[in-house]
């Protein structure tokens, strides 16, 4: 008789050795920017890059629910390839040769050089570019992760998984385009000179950020994203999982969902910035990088994006233990390892000699193109190809009786 799936806390060590040697020769392979092979961190190529990709990851398992929890190899890798063709349609078909090329030309590089004027030349177009696609990359995923956890199949229940993935799909593309075309292509528009002020609003959350940069929005989205990953990785879903997402009750779990996500995504997002306050001083507009207020909101980002990865980390590799305690006593262990691992992320990569020797960042503190992101959103891919698509093989398995 089948019993309750166990977890082999052996394979689980083993197995995170091997991710770490796997993460950090990849990131060597790909993103590394001095010494590395491709060298794609620029840093915002290299960035818009891991968020379109863990984007296609997220509609293929919570969108279109293709996932592999028997944990069978050729499933895993055929999403796995399935991802990555998607990532490539989307980032070089769908951005630079279609919605850059006919529609709206800062998504594409070579459209930004053909239009002219100062700075168009290959490397700031490609930055400019992937700014932009990062950000919408950003609102598709803080969307998608808000309707899986807040709404689910509602109000498709009923209909087939085509149907479900699809209308799911086009209504979750619908809501990010608006939340990006409110809160970062204002900032869009002003990175190019002249500013682009017929095309976009100037800032308007200057005022509040300190700052027109969108990596305002950038930091507390991440940062909220980083809750609802909490809740439904660590916590096992609650306290979602007490609510219905059926009939109309699916609406009142999708309230909470966005007052529980964006509040304390804003609480944390602030008491960081306060942290940063104590040792760097009260920031300006027009500092620099420590004193300057948008890196500031970007560090926040960071520290969101190793929260995610240690949610998942912990979970995929340690089976989420402790799991037989009592519920509250369980939440609160776990919350307090994975507010331990964050910053054992956040102390591995700003370590002056650990962080230079293994990742290739910049020795010493600010450095503007010394930002954690990519690293960690790649992290954050990894861990999902290999607990979504590969359904964590081979730590679980089946007990018999």
């Amino acid at each position: 008789m089948q019993t309750e799936a166990r977890f082999n806390y052996l394979l689980g060590i083993l197995f995170f050795v091997a991710f770490i040697l796997l993460d950090l020769a990849l990131w060597r392979l790909f993103f590394a920017p001095t010494h590395g092979v491709m060298k794609l961190f620029t840093p915002m190529y290299g960035l818009s890059i891991v968020a379109v990709l863990l984007g296609c990851i997220l509609c293929l398992t919570d969108i279109f629910d293709f996932t592999n929890i028997q944990g069978k190899i050729l499933r895993g890798l055929a999403l796995t390839i399935g991802s990555l063709a998607a990532f490539y349609l989307v980032y070089y078909g769908f951005f630079w040769n279609f919605l850059g090329k006919y529609g709206v030309a800062y998504f594409s590089p070579q459209s930004i050089i053909d239009a002219g004027g100062t700075g168009a030349e290959i490397w700031n177009a490609r930055e400019s570019a992937s700014t932009a696609v990062t950000y919408l990359a950003t609102a598709f995923i803080f969307v998608a992760l808000l309707w899986h956890n807040g709404l689910g199949k509602f109000p498709w229940s009923e209909g087939t998984r085509a149907v479900v993935g699809w209308s799911r799909f086009f209504a979750i593309s619908f809501f990010a385009v608006i939340l990006y075309a409110l809160l970062f292509h204002p900032h869009v528009t002003a990175l190019f000179v002249p500013k682009q002020s017929f095309a976009g609003v100037e800032p308007w959350w200057e005022g509040v950020a300190m700052t027109s940069s969108a990596f305002y929005h950038l930091g507390w989205m991440l940062m909220s994203v980083a809750v609802l990953v909490l809740f439904a990785e660590t916590f096992g879903g609650w306290p979602l999982t007490s609510l219905s997402t059926t009939g109309s009750k699916a609406l009142l779990r999708l309230i909470v969902t966005l007052v529980l996500s964006i509040g304390l995504g804003f609480i944390l997002f602030y008491l960081l910035e306060l942290v940063m306050t104590h040792f760097w001083d009260e920031p300006f507009q027009g500092g620099s990088y420590t004193d300057d207020p948008r890196f500031r909101h970007l560090h926040v980002g960071e520290i969101a994006v190793f929260a995610i990865a240690s949610s998942y980390l912990w979970q995929t590799y340690f089976g989420n233990w402790p799991t037989r305690l009592p519920v509250p006593v369980g939440h609160v262990v776990r919350l307090a390892i994975v507010f331990l691992l964050t910053g054992g992320f956040w102390l591995f990569y700003y370590n002056q000699s650990i962080g230079p020797k293994f990742v290739d960042r910049v020795p010493g503190i600010g450095s503007i193109d010394d930002t954690a992101l990519c690293w960690g959103l790649m992290t954050v891919v990894m861990l999902m190809v290999h607990r979504k698509f590969f359904g964590g093989w081979p730590m679980h398995r089946q007990g018999s009786s």
